[in-house]
This record gives structure tokens, C-alpha cells and sequence, in this order.
């Protein structure tokens, strides 16, 4: 499988893996997050090049996760702001966020080096899913995937296309 055609699976996963594709996305989303609107701004802090960054930009842009929007005082010079589709990742940067102090490390005596606060309270803020309708705390194993018919033949037409591009490896 292309990974430029992982994006029209019928998967709600792919196809958000197809839009977000790669670490760089995230890293731009975590400084946009951070309040750095400007080109310049997100080059110097993610290290990327002006051309590898251009590019995500304009994807994400297209994508409709950003807007880019021109700076009143410099008509010339623009912002990317997260429109209402980037907004909603917020969730998905901090919980990914809370993953990396766990798991990225190691921190050190001081901890991980950003700490996220609960707005306008005194301790620090830590995301938890929990269902909408009954506000029970869920994780890996509450769960369970019922997947329309659609989906069911999408998986096994698509497993049997692999399977037929795959050299076969039983071994004789």
C-alpha cells in the first residue's frame, strides 16, 4: 500500500493518519498550540527547512486544519491560525503529550520539560477519556468495535489485495 492512499481507506483512523502524516505535523501543531502563528516563527522552533515547512503548511491549509490568514499591520506577512478541524486536535496533542512524558524520556530530576496548567485552577492539567454519556473513565479495553457491513468488505477486498501483490512465504 502507497502510503499517499492511506487517506482514502474507509477507516476513520486512516484517514486521519492520512491528513496528519507525519511527526513534523505534530510539531507544528504543538507550537500553533504554543501561540507561534508566524512562518518564521515556526521554522526557527521546529527546526524544519523553509521548503519542508511550506509544504506541510500548504497541506494543512488544503486539509482545512489551518487558515492562513494575513497579518493586519503587515499585509505582506501572514498567520496560521487552527480553524474549528485543528481545534478539535487538542485533545489529541495533549493526550499524545501526557504518552511522550511517560513514555519519551527520560526527563530527569525536573520532569518533562513543559508542564501543561489547568486554566484559572492550581494544579496541573491531565486529560483522561472518558465516555460522553456516562462519564466513566475509559481506556484500551472498554471498548468494543462493531464494524458495519461496508467496512467489513472494505477490510477483506483491500486484505486480499495485498495478499495477492505479496509473494507468498510458506515455506516448502
Amino acid at each position: 500500500m502507497k502510503r499517499s492512499t492511506i487517506g482514502e481507506r474507509l477507516c476513520p483512523v486512516a484517514r486521519a493518519a492520512g491528513q496528519l502524516s507525519d511527526a513534523w505535523t505534530f510539531v507544528i501543531l504543538r507550537e500553533l498550540f504554543l501561540g507561534n502563528r508566524r512562518f518564521e516563527g515556526l521554522r526557527l522552533h521546529t527546526g524544519m527547512s523553509p521548503r519542508s515547512l511550506a509544504l506541510r503548511l500548504a497541506r494543512l491549509v488544503d486539509d482545512e486544519i489551518l487558515e492562513k490568514v494575513p497579518v493586519r499591520d503587515a499585509p505582506a506577512f501572514h498567520e496560521y491560525r487552527l480553524t474549528p478541524k485543528g481545534l478539535d486536535l487538542w485533545p489529541v496533542i495533549v493526550t499524545l503529550r501526557q504518552w511522550g512524558e511517560r513514555w519519551a524520556g527520560p526527563w530527569g530530576r525536573g520532569g518533562a520539560p513543559l508542564k501543561l496548567m489547568h486554566r484559572g485552577h492550581d494544579h496541573a492539567l491531565k486529560a483522561v477519556l472518558a465516555c460522553a454519556e456516562c462519564g466513566e473513565p475509559v481506556d484500551a479495553r472498554s471498548g468494543e468495535v462493531l464494524p458495519a457491513a461496508g467496512a467489513l468488505r472494505e477490510r477483506e477486498a483491500f486484505a486480499a489485495e495485498v495478499a495477492a501483490a505479496t509473494p507468498s512465504r510458506r515455506k516448502t
